[in-house]
């Protein structure tokens, strides 16, 4: 174990001294890395919000049934209520009043429409139906559509699922662009340690010829790409950390409405946190493992 230690701790001295000799290549390294490893944070955000605007809409659609105004007794209501949950795919359904369907017009519409309250009222009671998938919608809804003492049934149409489908398509965007910058600064690690090992080749053939292993070679090296990566994940981390919560507050925690709520500041920067740390080490350790593998070999 003594030796272990001992060990380590040589080989964390050779790799800082392999980047205090390389500084400018290295500072380089580390800048680069930094910038791509922000743009991967900034997708990371803009993907765990679209996933999030996407659950919301996705929840808050309901189809929105009208029963005709003649039904009134409780009987009949209960009825037509078990036949839509007979419905397959439907999760929930409630109950609203015509007094609560003339209040939603109302809010919707203005006060005008408040001169229908009481007798006058001419809407009839209505469900709002919630399902299990936004894609079962048009299908329970024609369902709905055909049991008897159903007015009218409407749940936002193709609009909403064209939302859907476009907040769809921009997570899969984001998801490439993360994986592009991913092997960008995959590229960026690995050529620096190529470079650095070929400056220090003669150490190398030192080492070989005293019997050093293969092993004992790469771990500096190891150690130093995982010290670029997660140096150059630091300042941005910090600039996520301080920037988002300043964005999140100006914005009033949503974006244009309710359904886009931002996420929650705390929730964001360990999300960050965890990511950063994991590609860091990730990219560090693979980037500088290949690079001095394919050197070895070449040089066997």
């Amino acid at each position: 174990m003594r030796k272990q230690l001992t060990l380590l701790g040589y080989e964390i001295r050779y790799a800082w001294l392999g980047l205090k000799r390389h500084f400018l290549l290295s500072v380089s390294a580390l800048s680069a890395v930094g910038i791509t490893l922000l743009l991967v944070g900034l997708f990371l955000i803009i993907g765990l919000h679209i996933e999030y605007f996407t659950n919301n809409v996705e929840n808050d659609l309901s189809i929105h049934v009208v029963l005709d105004p003649a039904i009134v007794e409780q009987g009949e209501l209960d009825a037509i209520q078990q036949e839509i949950e007979s419905v397959p795919n439907v999760s929930s359904v409630q109950f609203s009043s015509k007094e609560n369907e003339l209040q939603l017009m109302i809010d919707e519409k203005g006060e005008a429409f408040s001169l229908y309250e009481g007798e006058q009222n001419p809407l009839g009671n209505a469900y709002f139906v919630h399902v299990v998938s936004g894609d079962d919608l048009p299908s329970v809804s024609s369902q709905i559509d055909r049991i008897p003492g159903v007015s009218s049934v409407a749940y936002g149409g193709g609009s909403v699922r064209s939302l859907v489908e476009l907040l769809a398509k921009v997570r899969l965007i984001g998801s490439v662009g993360i994986v592009l910058l991913f092997l960008l600064s995959f590229y960026l690690i690995y050529n620096t340690i190529r470079t650095t090992i070929y400056s220090r080749s003669d150490d190398i053939i030192i080492m070989r010829q005293v019997g050093a292993e293969n092993s004992f070679i790469k771990r500096p090296f190891e150690i130093e790409g995982v010290m670029i990566s997660l140096c150059g994940a630091l300042v941005p981390f910090l600039l996520i950390s301080i920037g988002y919560p300043k964005v999140y507050s100006a914005m009033n925690g949503r974006l244009f409405a309710s359904v886009f709520e931002l996420i929650p500041p705390h929730t964001v920067i360990i999300w960050c946190a965890v990511f950063m740390l994991v590609s860091a080490l990730l990219i560090g350790i693979l980037a500088s493992f290949i690079a001095v593998t394919k050197y070895l070999k070449e040089k066997r």
